[in-house]
């Protein structure tokens, strides 16, 4: 119990610094070339002791096409890690499945999982700092409610767009899409692009 504790709190203090240095515009995004199948790998194997314990299938079907990319690789996995993690701590049965390609001159990722999906007057909600849905598991799975912001921040200012669609009781699918090539100076000028879209 105690190491559990302990767990969610730095989990709270990671999520709580991250955000509060995406908001003070201190974060930087590190962009360089990176195997996207390298960090799905990686993330997919992070993951999967969490799918074992619960019996759910956690399975991956990535493009002959993917690639190198160049963006924040460390990002890139923190937004996948948030995403799958979410998927297999809100999935009872069945399970995830990542799927990721190429379309055009972005990468879009897709994280399916068959969980009880969310109510449509809880859509609007799940970016918001600090909210949890009440989906029913939510007080059997403590959480920061940051995850889910922090990653859209991430995605903003990484120059790319992330998406949901759900149906209650039937699962979720979250979308992100990010360029294949993120210079170092695009860093601001995604950041501007997102204070245009507000």
């Amino acid at each position: 119990m105690v190491q559990s504790s302990s767990r969610h709190l730095l989990d709270l203090i990671n999520d709580i610094l991250d955000l509060s240095k995406i908001e003070a515009g201190q974060l930087d995004l590190d962009p360089a070339p990176f195997e996207v199948r390298e960090s799905l790998g990686k993330v997919m194997h992070l993951i999967a002791p969490l799918a074992e314990k619960k019996q759910l299938s956690l399975r991956s079907e990535i493009g002959p096409e993917v690639g190198t990319m160049i963006n924040d690789r460390r990002r890139f996995e923190q937004i996948l890690i948030n995403l799958v993690n979410n998927a297999v701590k809100f999935s009872e049965k069945g399970g995830v499945l990542v799927q990721c390609g190429i379309e055009g001159f972005e990468l879009v990722t897709r994280v399916r999982d068959t969980g009880i999906g969310i109510k449509p007057e809880d859509m609007g909600k799940l970016f918001n700092s600090f909210q949890q849905i009440d989906s029913g598991l939510t007080r059997s799975h403590e959480g920061s409610g940051l995850g889910l912001s922090i990653c859209k921040k991430l995605v903003d200012m990484m120059g790319g767009e992330i998406s949901v669609e759900s149906e209650w009781g039937r699962g979720s699918t979250f979308t992100f899409v990010l360029p294949l090539l993120l210079a170092p100076g695009e860093t601001d000028e995604a950041e501007d692009l997102d204070n245009r879209r507000q």
